[in-house]
């Protein structure tokens, strides 16, 4: 035994202790995600889809994974949600099209990447134009159907040779239970899915997002209303795909589809590595039973997405510095993807330092003119593909990472201070493996042993194992994982934060782990003893990371038990679709809540960080008027309220200011009573008193105090300011005293440059008999002043003698 074994011997040994005592001090009886209850459903879903993917499996002959996809489809038809499945596998066909598109159109090489590289490219490009698209009400399902069917009828070709190679594979043979148990454990991922989504991120924007894009047609990148508004959101963009087509659920197996690309992307990493095939599978069950993981499927967060652009980028920048021969799908590859990464969150700027590095020491196999020239052109596709949302945030706030750096960005959107998350500490210190490991609930909302415990047991070992001469490819995956999640920890040490770097040192630990020179077999079967010990870990600490993680069969399997499952867990969503079903004119809701407004059709006027001027005028509400004046001010018609948010003396004020409508404990659903709304009158002079603020025409039919004849030629107007996406009430006062005709209400908004916006116009009858009409209206985006009418319809004069334009 050398040197180098005697280290890895001593490693295991050091990790296994650490991890014994670390157990040892837990208080097993205080983590609820080890009980037995909460992990019967998981044990459940885990054996029952290997029990029947084996028998599937050796029934017809195929492949174990092949057989686990049709376990798959046989709980979507039973749970009602293969429509959503199919969209999914529509939008993955789609993807590599076009994804193998790009990358191979200008190349005279034949050999393109692989399918799934060309997939996740083509995501890229979909996300890419969903973000472009969203500035505009174009944001329908038959556009996006549109979108995903051209590639495939166009290039059926090689939706062909795709669909030919998935049924070769199929008809292969499976001879290792790996392939049983990650197909065991993806279900689980599968099922966690099909889940109704509770949770806070989701609801709060992942899914609000989705849910605004196909209510609305468009987003609104207000960062009035929300803070984050412009924020990157290539993962929203892509689960609104998802969204747009198959609601909820379509956009939740999207997010399953992209944990499940990560996990293919570790078998790539340890094939490239030189990692055995056995090695590759072992990585991607080891990355499938990370708490972490289970984490980024229970629920919508943008990490999965995130970590496969970012994960895929690094794997085409290593082939593209690979000794073997540049392929210049490769380094497009890898600008694209990487691109993607930093739309899909801005902390892609921790990753590129050590990707950059790599670049570097390999310089001499890119150092000439021919690779120099392909490089250059990759920045800029790197840049076009990346720095957009960072453009449209510089646009519209003069800060490009808006809210954050605001001391040094000063827009004027946003105090001068620079936006930080207290809750989470700084800096990687020499204990912080363990302290991940055992004390998760300082780096995420969670219970210990949400990380894993590959971190302690397997990491270093793995190190060693690769730290030689002649495991360049290993070492590039140690460096670019490791100096990711350092970076990262020194701005803000939260685990989801660094799940590439989970990624990436999967695939290092994998292909540490069964690289060919591991011949010592007393320190092999040690090794492969570890990874098994480390796998039951996880699994027994699986749900540590999540709060979401609850499966129920009645939830799953009738709509009737998902709306009990949803109004027990979180009434607010039951609270959201009674408001949509009242707030016919998407008036803005207040929500004395969490955050949660998924699926509201209307804006939500959240009293937080989000929207700092209704916080503001909330918090200094001191009456009941004062909270009515706060709540008209904002636009708002229905509000909901928690009975547990804010402090007593608040919710008293703002029952006060509204009338009860409905309750699902403890949420209520509110209006603002009637003696608040539209009593602040806007017009001067509204009963022609004198003419004072009215622009008349030369050639009135009549003019006398307190009343005004016009006609559709002759029209008197008013110009005032008003604020885009307040309601307004519009009414007049009228009488045809010589022959019936029409008036008409108009009211034209104006944008800041005094451009037409829009118009809102109601045509009614006047007769001889004076009555009173009215029309409740909307600034529209961009409007800044309202241009209001007393205008008759036709030739015939009508006489006002009130014309109101009150907020």
């Amino acid at each position: 035994m050398n040197l180098r074994w005697t280290t890895v011997f001593a490693l295991l040994l050091l990790g296994a202790v650490a991890t014994v005592t670390g157990l040892q001090q837990l208080s097993w009886h205080s983590i609820a995600a080890l009980r037995w209850d909460a992990l019967k459903p998981y044990a459940v879903v885990v054996a029952g889809g290997m029990f029947f993917a084996e028998i599937c499996s050796r029934w017809l002959g195929i492949h174990r994974l092949a057989a686990g996809g049709i376990v798959a489809t046989g709980i979507a038809l039973t749970t009602g949600t293969t429509g959503a499945l199919l969209v999914v596998a529509w939008i993955a066909l789609a993807s590599h099209v076009v994804g193998s598109t790009v990358l191979t159109v200008w190349s005279k090489r034949s050999d393109g990447p692989s399918v799934l590289i060309s997939v996740l490219v083509g995501a890229v490009i979909y996300g890419s134009l969903i973000g472009l698209a969203a500035h505009r009400p174009i944001n329908y399902p038959g556009v996006y159907a549109m979108a995903l069917a051209l590639p495939v009828v166009f290039g059926w070709r090689q939706v062909r040779a795709a669909l030919l190679s998935m049924k070769t594979f199929a008809r292969s043979k499976s001879t290792s239970w790996l392939d049983l148990l990650i197909v065991g454990v993806a279900l689980l991922h599968f099922v966690l899915g099909l889940m109704p989504e509770t949770g806070h991120d989701a609801l709060a924007s992942h899914l609000f997002i989705p849910a605004h894009l196909a209510a609305r047609h468009a987003w609104g990148f207000d960062v009035s209303l929300y803070a984050w508004a412009v924020m990157p959101m290539m993962g929203d963009w892509l689960f609104s795909l998802g969204y747009m087509l198959a609601g909820e659920a379509g956009a939740r197996l999207v997010n399953v589809g992209f944990v499940l690309a990560n996990c293919c992307l570790v078998r790539e990493l340890v094939l490239w590595a030189g990692g055995s095939r056995a090695g590759a599978k072992w990585g991607a069950l080891l990355l499938l039973t990370t708490p972490l993981t289970l984490l980024e499927s229970s629920s919508l967060y943008i990490e999965s997405v995130w970590a496969a652009f970012a994960v895929a980028g690094a794997l085409s920048l290593f082939r593209a510095l690979q000794r073997d021969g540049q392929r210049p799908a490769d380094i497009r590859a890898a600008a694209i993807l990487l691109g993607g990464a930093l739309a899909a969150k801005a902390i892609t700027l921790a990753i590129l330092p050590g990707l950059f590095i790599v670049f570097l020491a390999r310089f001499r196999l890119w150092a000439t003119k021919a690779s120099a020239g392909r490089f250059a052109r990759a920045l800029g596709l790197f840049g076009l593909v990346g720095c957009v949302p960072y453009l449209t945030a510089w646009v519209l706030t003069r800060n490009p990472l808006f809210p954050y750096f605001n001391e040094i960005f000063r827009s004027k959107l946003w105090p001068l201070a620079n936006f930080q998350d207290s809750r989470w500490t700084k800096g990687f210190k020499w204990d912080t493996l363990y302290q991940a490991t055992f004390h998760s609930e300082v780096f995420l909302e969670s219970w210990p042993g949400a990380s894993g415990f590959q971190w302690l047991l397997l990491l270093l070992p793995a190190v060693v194992l690769v730290a030689h001469k002649g495991k360049q490819r290993a070492l590039a995956i140690l460096f670019a994982g490791a100096l990711s999640a350092v970076v990262t920890f020194q701005s803000i040490a939260y685990l989801r934060y660094i799940f590439p770097a989970f990624v990436l040192m999967a695939a290092l630990i994998a292909a540490a782990f069964s690289q060919p020179e591991n011949t010592f077999p007393i320190g092999k079967r040690a090794l492969w003893i570890a990874g098994s010990v480390v796998i039951l870990l996880n699994l027994v600490f699986l749900r540590s990371a999540t709060h979401y993680g609850d499966i129920g069969a009645q939830p799953l399997l009738s709509s009737t038990g998902r709306e009990a499952f949803v109004r027990q867990r979180l009434p607010i969503r039951s609270a959201v679709d009674l408001v949509n079903k009242l707030n016919l004119d998407d008036a803005p809701v207040a929500v004395f809540s969490s955050p949660l407004g998924a699926g509201l059709h209307a804006d939500a006027l959240y009293p937080s960080w989000y929207n700092l001027s209704f916080e503001r005028a909330v918090s200094g509400a001191d009456s009941t008027d004062a909270m009515a004046k706060a709540l008209v001010f904002a636009g708002s018609d229905y509000l909901i309220l928690d009975g547990a948010w804010g402090t007593p003396a608040q919710r008293k004020l703002i029952e006060a200011a509204s009338d009860p409508v409905a309750e699902f404990v403890p949420i209520a659903v509110r209006r603002v009573k009637e003696q608040y709304r539209f009593a602040q009158e806007l017009l001067r002079n509204p009963e022609f008193a004198g003419d004072d603020g009215w622009q008349l025409s030369p050639h009135m039919p009549d003019r006398s105090v307190g009343r005004i004849s016009v006609d559709v030629a002759a029209v008197a107007t008013q110009q005032i300011p008003v604020v885009a996406g307040r309601r307004y009430k519009n009414s007049a006062t009228s009488v045809c005293d010589a022959q019936p005709t029409q008036g008409r209400l108009q009211v034209n908004w104006m944008d800041a440059k005094g451009r037409f916006v829009a118009t809102n116009i109601q045509v009614f009858e006047c007769t001889a008999e004076a009555k009173s009409h009215s029309m409740k209206v909307r600034a529209p985006r961009k409007a800044a002043t309202a241009v209001v009418y007393a205008s008759g319809q036709t030739t015939i004069p009508v006489t006002f003698s009130e014309v109101s334009f009150k907020q």
